[in-house]
């Protein structure tokens, strides 16, 4: 696991910077409501940025400081813990999760959460199967694995609603760069 308050220095320049954060704000935009958006492990904020830029009004939320440091100068960003959000019961119109699940060893209690904060009607949205996106290996058992995640969802009243895929700018390890895929989720009333 990489130490993510190091990293938050130079994160954006080995991740695809502003091409990958625009492609990945774009496919995420489509899948949203307007109104307030809850983005959790929002990393640098640069994701962040561009969705706010896009007309809603977000709260950025990472468990690093330093990462959150760094989200401070582009977007409002608070420190948290994506299983224990800092924010009331249906609260938020939507809430993300991108590039977050495939970290976890359990992302169940995250999903969890965001269907807590997510209002009734308003959508969650998240990466699934990021390893799979740059081939084989990694984990046997993902926690972003799109079938868990799905079965997960629907365990806590998310109903699925909406995909998409964005082009990981910069992220081709030997070959191409991957297509990430996201799964949009409503919340029913």
């Amino acid at each position: 696991m990489l130490d993510y308050d190091f990293e938050a220095a130079h994160y954006d320049e080995t991740r695809g910077g502003l091409p990958r954060a625009e492609a990945a704000a774009e496919a995420v935009r489509g899948l949203l409501p307007g109104g307030t958006l809850l983005d959790v492990a929002c990393g640098t904020g640069l994701v962040t940025r561009e969705l706010a830029g896009r007309g809603l009004r977000v709260l950025g939320v990472d468990a690093s400081a330093g990462m959150a440091r760094v989200a401070a100068g582009r977007v409002h960003v608070v420190l948290g813990d994506g299983c224990a959000l800092p924010v009331r019961d249906g609260s938020v119109d939507a809430v993300t999760t991108i590039w977050l699940l495939h970290l976890l060893g359990d992302a169940r209690p995250v999903i969890a959460e965001a269907a807590r904060v997510v209002r009734p009607g308003g959508v969650y949205v998240t990466t699934v199967d990021k390893r799979a996106a740059h081939g084989p290996g990694g984990r046997r058992h993902p926690a972003d694995d799109r079938e868990l995640v799905v079965a997960e969802a629907a365990r806590h009243g998310l109903r699925q609603s909406g995909e998409a895929t964005f082009v990981g700018h910069g992220q081709g390890r030997d070959g191409p760069d991957p297509v990430f895929r996201l799964l949009a989720f409503i919340r029913d009333g």
